[in-house]
C-alpha cells in the first residue's frame, strides 16, 4: 500500500473529505497554545463596550494565545451564536456576518444582534469576532493579532492594540461598532509606508548599477553595485513577494471596509426604526462612522495606486534590467572569445595560402640541407602582421561605427519608408 509524502515525512495534511466544517473544523485546524490561563488582556474603558485582545494567528509558529476550550468558554460568554461560529475559517482571510432577530424573522422585523468575523492573514495578522447589540447600542469584541510578521520590524503584541484603542476611545464611546474600523486603521497605519517601498527600490536600483543617480545613492548609504547574479535574482524575487503580500493586505483591507461600510448603514436604520417614542428621522446623507470608514476606503486606494506602481512599473523594469545585465556579461564573454579566436585567423588563412604549394621558398636551397625557415620567412611572418593589422582595424571600425551607421540605417527605414537610396543613407550619415 503506497504511503502519500506527507504521513512519510511525519506532516499529516488531512483531505477534503477528513477535514471538519464549522466550529469544530476552525478549532482542530487552528493552532492553540495549551498552557494559557488568564492569556487575554482585557480593555474596557466604557460600559458599552468590552474587548478582550490575545495573541497569535492560529498558524503553526504563532499559534493563538488560549486553548480551545478557553476559546469556547469567551464564545459562549459572548453568547456568539452557533449558526454565526459555524461560519468561520482558520488561517484565511475572512468576512462573515450574522444578524439575529429574536424570534420569528418576519417580513418587516428587525434584527437584534450582528456578529462579525474579520480576519487578515498579510502583513500584520488578526482575527476579530464582534456581537453588537443593534437595540441597545452594546458590543463585545474578541481580537487576536499575530505577533510577528515577516515584512515587519517591530512586533504586534496585544499592549500595542490596546494603546491603540485608548488614543481611539472618544469614538468608541459613542459608535462601538466602530471597534473593526478603529483595528483596520491600526493595520493600515503599520502596513501602508510609502517610504520604505521608495527606499527598497533605490537600494535596488543602486545594487543593480543602472541609475544616473548612483554617486547620489551611494553617498546616502544604499548599496553598491552588486555582481552576484544569484544574490540579485533572489532579492528581487523577495521584494516581489512583499509587494504582492503588501498589496493583498491592501486590497483586503478594502474590502473589509466596504462590506462594513454597508453593515453599519444597515445598522443605523434599525437603530433609529427601533428608538421608543421617537418620531423617526429622514435618512441622513452622511454620519459619523460613514465619514470614518470613507476616510480608510480612500487611504487603502491611495496605497493601493501606489503598490501598484511599485509592482506593474518600477519592479517590473528592475527585474527586466536584472536579466539585461545577465545577458549582456554572457554577450561580453561572447565577445571576448570571439576577440581571441579573431587573432589566429589571419595566420591561419595565411598558412593555407603557403601550404598550397604555389609558393616554393625553400627552391634555391640544396635539397640534401634544406633549413627549418626560409631565408624568406620575413614574407610570410609580415603577411600575418598585415593581415592581422587589417583584420583588427576592420573590426574596431565596424564596432565603434560602422554597426551604429547600421542601426540608424535600419531605424530609418522603419520610421521613414518614403526615404529610399542614397538619400537615407546621407541622413543616416548626418545623423551619425
Amino acid at each position: 500500500m503506497a504511503t502519500s509524502p506527507a504521513i512519510k515525512f511525519g506532516v499529516h495534511i488531512p483531505s477534503l473529505r477528513q477535514r471538519k466544517l464549522g466550529t469544530e473544523g476552525f478549532i482542530s485546524y487552528a493552532s492553540w497554545t495549551n498552557t494559557s490561563h488568564g492569556a487575554l488582556l482585557q480593555w474596557s474603558r466604557s460600559a458599552r463596550l468590552e474587548v478582550r485582545i490575545g495573541g497569535g494567528s492560529g498558524q503553526i509558529l504563532t499559534p493563538f494565545s488560549v486553548s480551545a476550550k478557553e476559546f469556547r468558554d469567551v464564545c459562549t460568554e459572548f453568547e456568539f451564536s452557533q449558526l454565526f461560529l459555524e461560519k468561520l475559517v482558520a488561517k484565511a482571510a475572512l468576512f462573515e456576518h450574522q444578524f439575529n432577530f429574536s424570534g420569528f424573522s418576519g417580513a418587516g422585523k428587525q434584527p437584534t444582534h450582528l456578529e462579525i468575523a474579520m480576519a487578515v492573514y498579510e502583513n500584520d495578522a488578526f482575527l476579530c469576532l464582534l456581537r453588537y447589540d443593534i437595540e441597545q447600542r452594546t458590543a463585545k469584541c474578541l481580537v487576536f493579532v499575530k505577533e510577528v510578521d515577516y515584512l515587519k520590524h517591530t512586533p504586534l503584541e496585544p499592549c500595542v492594540l490596546s494603546s491603540w484603542l485608548d488614543e481611539n476611545e472618544e469614538i468608541l464611546q459613542r459608535h462601538p461598532l466602530m471597534i473593526l474600523n478603529v483595528i483596520l486603521r491600526l493595520i493600515q497605519f503599520r502596513a501602508h509606508e510609502y517610504v520604505r517601498w521608495r527606499m527598497q527600490l533605490y537600494n535596488m536600483e543602486s545594487r543593480l548599477g543602472v541609475t544616473r543617480d548612483a554617486d547620489t545613492l551611494m553617498r546616502s548609504g544604499y548599496a553598491e553595485v552588486c555582481y552576484d547574479f544569484g544574490i540579485l535574482n533572489a532579492d528581487v524575487a523577495g521584494l516581489a513577494k512583499s509587494v504582492a503580500d503588501t498589496k493583498l493586505s491592501a486590497s483586503t483591507i478594502l474590502a473589509h471596509t466596504k462590506s462594513l461600510q454597508r453593515l453599519i448603514g444597515i445598522c443605523e436604520e434599525c437603530e433609529v426604526l427601533s428608538a421608543p417614542d421617537q418620531v423617526p428621522l429622514p435618512r441622513l446623507s452622511t454620519s459619523e462612522q460613514r465619514e470614518e470608514l470613507e476616510a480608510t476606503i480612500t487611504r487603502a486606494e491611495l496605497y493601493l495606486g501606489h503598490i501598484e506602481m511599485v509592482q506593474g512599473g518600477v519592479l517590473q523594469s528592475l527585474t527586466a534590467v536584472l536579466y539585461n545585465r545577465i545577458s549582456k556579461q554572457e554577450n561580453q564573454s561572447v565577445k571576448a572569445i570571439s576577440v581571441v579566436a579573431l587573432v589566429f585567423v589571419p595566420p591561419a588563412f595565411v598558412s593555407a595560402v603557403f601550404s598550397t604549394g604555389i609558393f616554393d621558398f625553400h627552391a634555391t636551397e640544396p635539397k640534401d640541407q634544406p633549413r627549418t625557415v626560409s631565408k624568406y620567412g620575413w614574407i610570410y611572418l609580415l603577411a600575418c602582421v598585415v593581415c592581422e593589422g587589417i583584420t583588427l582595424l576592420l573590426w574596431v571600425c565596424w564596432h565603434r561605427w560602422i554597426r551604429v551607421w547600421w542601426e540608424n540605417l535600419e531605424f530609418l527605414k522603419m520610421h521613414s519608408p518614403s526615404l529610399e537610396g542614397k538619400h537615407m543613407r546621407k541622413r543616416a550619415s548626418k545623423e551619425l
